[in-house]
């Protein structure tokens, strides 16, 4: 008999066995200790309230992590990570927890719920789709790593923008702020990091928001880009991404690992196509999935 715990009733201990017995064999490692589980869990607005474990003879086998944050009086719920044990996949456990975890958003008053799947695992899509989410866009964790001989945004006909520095919480009051993209591409993410607004005529017409990572002697390893949106309807996204880019990775000649996570393919398409030209190639392939709620 499978029973259904939630998080904030169980060990740490049994919910990193839960997250390790069901992440065993996936695409990549998954594996984690009980500082980082909690540490993430923290980093990425998880909740133990809202986040599960099933047990089968008094034994973790699966977990689903979720939270819930409000974006313009809508609540949106993402599940963080499910996994099932191997010996308990095919079985209906994952459908139990999925099920239950809806259960608890709708109880919360959720209006979105929200989720990625690696796009290879076509089984948990599946379920997932069965279960009434849809897929939103396709998504690439691409990355660009080392020192480029050549800045690849030096065009002779680039245009330049007027960009103010704030903090990434304050793109959120913009009216082109994509609230709703993937979770772990939200402001709330982007702790201790930058945000640039590029202005036209005082206006806000783009942004960017991103974190820089330094080595334990304070050398600039990496930097992370969370978003980069031009405003909808206009013709020069293409323009405005660039300069941002610009303001963000500077020339390209550091030799830095330069990571944008969870980008939408589709929704961001001509930023999508300038990033691929530049020469950023995609690490993971993920689907994102949403389902009406109310």
């Amino acid at each position: 008999m499978i029973e259904i715990r939630r998080l904030s009733d169980c060990s740490i201990n049994e919910a990193v066995t839960a997250w390790n017995k069901g992440f065993e064999g996936y695409f990549f490692n998954a594996a984690t200790t009980p500082e980082k589980f909690v540490a993430r869990m923290a980093a990425e607005g998880l909740s133990p309230d809202l986040s599960i474990i099933a047990f089968a003879e008094g034994e973790p086998i699966g977990i689903v992590k979720s939270g819930i944050r409000e974006f313009r009086g809508r609540k949106i719920a993402w599940n963080g990570g499910t996994g099932v044990a191997s010996s308990w996949r095919s079985k209906g456990v994952g459908r139990r927890l999925i099920e239950e975890s809806i259960k608890i958003y709708k109880e919360k008053g959720v209006q979105i719920a929200t989720l990625e799947a690696i796009s290879e695992n076509t089984k948990a899509i599946s379920l997932y789709e069965k279960l009434g989410y849809q897929k939103v866009d396709d998504l690439e964790y691409l990355e660009l790593k080392g020192r480029l001989e050549k800045n690849p945004l030096s065009l002779a006909d680039q245009k330049f923008y007027e960009v103010m520095s704030v903090y990434p919480q304050e793109v959120s009051a913009l009216d082109f702020y994509k609230g709703t993209d993937p979770w772990q591409t939200c402001w709330q993410n982007a702790a201790g990091g930058e945000s640039l607004i590029a202005l036209e005529g005082g206006n806000a017409i783009g942004y960017a928001f991103f974190r820089k990572g330094f080595s334990a002697e304070g050398s600039h390893m990496a930097t992370t880009l969370f978003q980069l949106e031009a405003e909808q309807g206009r013709n020069d996204r293409r323009e405005i991404g660039a300069y941002l880019l610009s303001r963000v990775f500077g020339d390209f000649s550091d030799d830095i690992r330069r990571v944008i996570p969870n980008f939408p393919v589709s929704g961001n398409k001509e930023i999508y196509e300038l990033l691929s030209a530049i020469g950023f190639t995609p690490a993971v392939n993920q689907v994102y999935m949403m389902k009406e709620l109310s």
